[in-house]
């Protein structure tokens, strides 16, 4: 037996012919609970997804018979009661082999650590199990939405791997056939992109190779305001490479710089008893980066960050640490403290472990946490950079049921609230940008940690700090910032003694690729006009 949702959702018997599932509701039955293989899924949860808002007059009973008739059909094909009645709900309970999108998954994973030869021919096997769209026909309610993403996404990871192993075995006129529209349909895979700058070289055509990185450095920018990655620029300079230079000295040259990729991940724990992972990279004045509401420096070193091309570019001319605030990026749960006095005590240590005095680069929510640091401890602090952030988070946030919107669905559906809040850091978006940059958030930190800073960020209040605090301040805003509004930015210039103010243009709410050179230029001469770390 074998149920497929690589496709149509369908049943087939083990000759491969499609057993008759009458009507829609036994295939919604079927979607739901594939997609959720392995789980009891309750009844109310059941109707709520096979009905949505529209049940029928008596939903227990409809399901019930929805029930039955699957349950026969899985029967009578698979010789046992696959469909089992467990804690008020139900339980597909299939073995392995039994689900496509099981066997897909085990095999793009199986293939992972192979020689190329026998990558291909697992990967080949996998990505000829896709029939269509995953759970064709139920992507467009929360059936089975989420799980389609899932699988899409490691189909498109697979088809990258495979490049790569058609490149790797010396197959890259093959490699090129893959991935040009593979590319062109998903521009901002950059995977993809390195492998078919590197086939199209090794078949003669080097030119192509590098505008494909034009390319992508020119959608990027337009898309994600960010700027190409160190490793997709190493390509770029393989290829630009006289025939007798060698490939290797050419990427100890790259990689000796100072830069995210060489970030030095190293643990600390605090007094509160949370592991916190922060790394160090770079030179000049030291800086401490408070990243803001969720991080992994993982991601950020990977280039895919919002923040990434910023600090990739700050690293030649200071000395950065980055920290995952705990629960998120490498930092290990469990979180003991979502607030700001916890917030506040871990960028103490952080600092403490760097060595004072250092200058604190707080962006987005992190302005709070930066002030109030500077405020208790002045002599840590030889400057401060605040960048799209704020000091009054109720004045600041003026619509409250629109803050508990944002945190309820960041916790009950993370897929869409990291979507949408993807939308509000930069507007008008593609929905593939769109879908990039969610990733980012949900690589960063799982639903609950990402609900509850951002449930505990909306109240925060330190203005009445503001004129306290004695460090410089450098303050950077975009104008029509709609996740912080720029009265937030207006509000810390007004409110803070030796402040410089520099409203950036735009609707953007971190660095954006076309302002990147002001941005730097302002950070890198404040901070070194302020530094007492020498």
């Amino acid at each position: 037996m074998l149920v497929r949702v690589l496709g149509d959702v369908s049943l087939l018997r083990d000759k491969g012919d499609t057993v008759p599932l009458p009507g829609t509701r036994q295939a919604a039955l079927l979607a739901a609970l594939a997609s959720r293989a392995g789980e009891v899924v309750s009844v109310d949860r059941l109707v709520d997804l096979l009905w949505d808002s529209s049940p029928p007059v008596n939903p227990t009973a409809a399901l019930h018979s929805a029930v039955f008739k699957l349950r026969a059909s899985l029967t009578r094909v698979s010789g046992r009661d696959v469909l089992v009645t467990r804690d008020r709900g139900y339980l597909l309970d299939l073995r392995p082999g039994d689900l496509d999108a099981e066997v897909f998954t085990s095999l793009v994973h199986e293939a992972r650590d192979l020689p190329p030869d026998e990558a291909l021919a697992l990967l080949d096997r996998a990505l000829r199990l896709w029939c269509g769209p995953a759970y064709d026909g139920f992507t467009d309610t929360d059936l089975a939405h989420l799980e389609a993403l899932r699988l899409e996404e490691t189909r498109r990871v697979a088809l990258e791997r495979y490049g790569a192993a058609l490149v790797a075995a010396g197959r890259p006129s093959e490699a090129v056939s893959l991935l040009v529209p593979f590319v062109a349909e998903q521009p901002l895979r950059e995977a993809a992109r390195i492998t078919l700058m590197r086939a199209l070289h090794a078949v003669g055509r080097t030119s192509d190779g590098l505008d494909q990185y034009q390319s992508y450095r020119k959608h990027l920018a337009e898309e994600l305001g960010l700027e190409p990655s160190p490793a997709l620029t190493e390509v770029q300079l393989e290829l630009l490479q006289p025939p007798e230079e060698s490939v290797p000295r050419q990427r100890e040259a790259v990689t000796a710089r100072p830069g995210l990729t060489g970030l030095e991940v190293r643990y600390l724990r605090t007094k509160a008893g949370n592991v916190i992972a922060y790394g160090r990279t770079g030179t000049g004045p030291k800086v401490v980066v408070v990243l803001g509401w969720v991080s992994s420096l993982d991601v950020i070193a990977s280039g895919r960050d919002p923040r990434s091309s910023l600090l990739e570019r700050l690293t030649d001319d200071l000395d950065l640490t980055l920290y995952d605030r705990a629960g998120t990026g490498l930092s290990p749960g469990p979180v003991r403290g979502y607030g700001l006095d916890a917030s506040v005590a871990e960028l103490a240590e952080v600092v403490q472990a760097v060595g004072p005095p250092v200058s604190v680069l707080a962006m987005s929510s992190g302005g709070p946490v930066g002030l109030a640091l500077a405020h208790l401890e002045p002599a840590w602090v030889s400057s401060l950079v605040l960048f799209g952030t704020f000091a009054n988070g109720p004045a600041t946030f003026a619509d409250a049921r629109m803050a508990a919107m944002v945190v309820e669905i960041a916790r009950t559906h993370w897929g869409v609230g990291s979507k949408m809040l993807a939308d509000l850091y930069r507007p008008g978006l593609s929905d593939e940008a769109a879908w990039h940059m969610a990733r980012v958030f949900r690589d960063s930190a799982s639903a609950e940690v990402s609900a509850a800073y951002l449930e505990h960020m909306f109240p925060q209040d330190v203005s009445s700090l503001l004129h306290s605090i004695r460090a410089p301040a450098l303050v950077l805003h975009y104008r029509r910032d709609r996740l912080i509004p720029f009265r937030g930015g207006q509000e810390l210039a007004a409110g803070l003694p030796n402040t410089t103010f520099l409203p950036l243009d735009g609707r953007v709410h971190l660095p954006d690729a076309a302002d990147l050179d002001t941005i730097e230029q302002a950070i890198v001469a404040h901070v070194r006009h302020h530094d007492r770390g020498g």
